[in-house]
């Protein structure tokens, strides 16, 4: 990058937090732009790291401070779990603001990297799944990931924006959210921790590409540099796909093996959720030849850094 001066949305949320992370590490001069409604805020972010609290859907704000960037990171969002409980303040956030953040890159003739998701495709029509899958979302969430990367496309066919299109698959790590909007691994987790058994919904045959935080955010920053990326679609993933009742009795081993507790669990099935994707599978070789990707941190390792920094972080939090 020409310039050391990038900009993040949604800067203070999972994956956010860590690309910022890895910015900051290779010396660049990182603006957080966030309003913080659905990240960690400040915590999980170096003390050095210039933050403007603000919103992608306040165009002027945005514009007063993506000035003199050459890069903006476009990570802002509302969860997955909003398309049932408020989908009309996600889609407004999700598709709008991103269609603001291109507008305002565009009049500033600043690059931008957006960063889309693997829930854009819906379940897998073949393995793997290429960057030229049909797109066929299940959600309001995956519909406004899609419709948010043609507002960005288009920005390029009407005035040249120069942009870079990620979609990461199932990311997970240190920092992910323990909430209600949280993905499977937290909540395995917690369910594991209390000596409870895991509940799976649905079958527990449904597939994900888990791809640990730290490749997810070296992937978005592999496309942000290179040149022969600008206007393309790349997908960031593993490339392996885990059935989800794998994953649950893959937590439970590694969590007994780090702890030294005798677990006794067995797996909970429950009704299949609306919505839900059947099978992901991401094919990196795009990334892998263009990028020079490469996922470094392989399932194994990855629960095992995640269960010992939850597991850390509560026995300091009770002591």
């Amino acid at each position: 990058m020409s310039s050391k001066k990038v900009v993040v949305t949604g800067g203070s949320g999972f994956i956010g937090s860590h690309l910022v992370r890895l910015l900051d590490a290779k010396g660049y001069d990182v603006l957080v732009y966030d309003n913080f409604s659905n990240g960690s805020g400040r915590k999980n972010l170096p003390k050095n790291i210039k933050i403007v609290k603000g919103d992608i859907l306040d165009f002027s704000r945005m514009k007063s401070y993506f000035k003199n960037s050459k890069m903006v990171f476009n990570l802002a969002v509302l969860p997955l779990p909003m398309s049932f409980d408020t989908p009309d303040e996600l889609v407004k956030v999700n598709d709008y603001g991103s269609y603001l953040v291109g507008k305002v890159c565009n009049e500033l003739k600043t690059k931008l990297v957006h960063v889309s998701s693997s829930e854009a495709y819906g379940t897998a029509m073949y393995s793997t799944m290429k960057e030229t899958h049909p797109l066929v979302p299940t959600t309001i969430y995956a519909s406004s990931k899609a419709a948010s990367e043609l507002y960005i496309k288009s920005f390029e066919q009407s005035y040249g924006l120069e942009f870079v299109i990620v979609r990461p698959f199932n990311a997970y790590g240190e920092f992910m959210r323990q909430d209600a909007y949280a993905a499977a691994i937290p909540k395995f987790y917690s369910r594991i921790s209390e000596g409870k058994n895991p509940v799976i919904y649905g079958t527990g045959n449904q597939t994900r590409d888990l791809t640990h935080v730290q490749d997810t955010a070296n992937g978005i920053y592999l496309a942000a540099i290179e040149s022969r990326a600008v206007g393309g679609i790349f997908n960031i993933a593993q490339g392996k796909e885990t059935k989800i009742k794998d994953l649950a009795k893959i937590m439970i081993k590694k969590y007994a093996e780090i702890t030294g507790k005798e677990l006794k669990l067995n797996l909970e099935f429950k009704k299949e959720r609306p919505g839900d994707v059947k099978r992901h599978l991401g094919d990196i070789s795009l990334a892998a030849k263009v990028l020079g990707f490469k996922p470094r941190i392989d399932l194994d390792e990855g629960i095992g850094r995640y269960i010992k920094w939850r597991f850390t972080k509560e026995k300091h939090t009770k002591g």
